[in-house]
């Protein structure tokens, strides 16, 4: 419920502090803000396969390293987005926008991947639980 809460707190700072013309004339932030609200979305799924993961721990107890190393995978990812939503700041100066984009295009690209992989990674796991039943 906490991280609920700083998602939406930073989300209302994040878009309240940009200039809505500049966001528009910037074919690169908006490259950057896709990137973003196509993976920020996941957020849930992510969620749900950790409490599904805790679950399994007392049913699984063999398997218990592998559980707690996927809910670690998860919660790295999570708090990858956490973090890369707070620190999103477009600079003041706008000959350093082009710069400071191109690297949180590369930032929100690697919490991207690095989400989808958690999920991945937590999703064959229950399924291979949930065979052995």
């Amino acid at each position: 419920m906490q991280k609920l809460v700083y998602f939406i707190v930073f989300s209302v700072l994040f878009l309240s502090c940009q200039s809505k013309k500049e966001q528009l004339q910037n074919p690169l932030y908006e490259e950057v803000m896709f990137i973003h609200d196509e993976v920020m979305p996941k957020m849930g799924q992510m969620h749900k396969l950790k409490k599904e993961l805790k679950s399994l721990k007392d049913k699984h107890p063999q398997s218990i390293d592998s559980i707690l190393s996927a809910i670690k995978v998860i919660d790295d990812a999570d708090e990858g987005m956490m973090v890369w939503m707070a620190e999103f700041r477009m600079p003041e100066k706008k000959s350093e926008t082009t710069a400071y984009l191109e690297k949180e295009k590369v930032k929100i690209q690697k919490v991207s991947d690095d989400m989808y992989y958690s999920m991945e990674l937590a999703q064959k796991l229950i399924n291979s639980l949930n065979q052995k039943k």
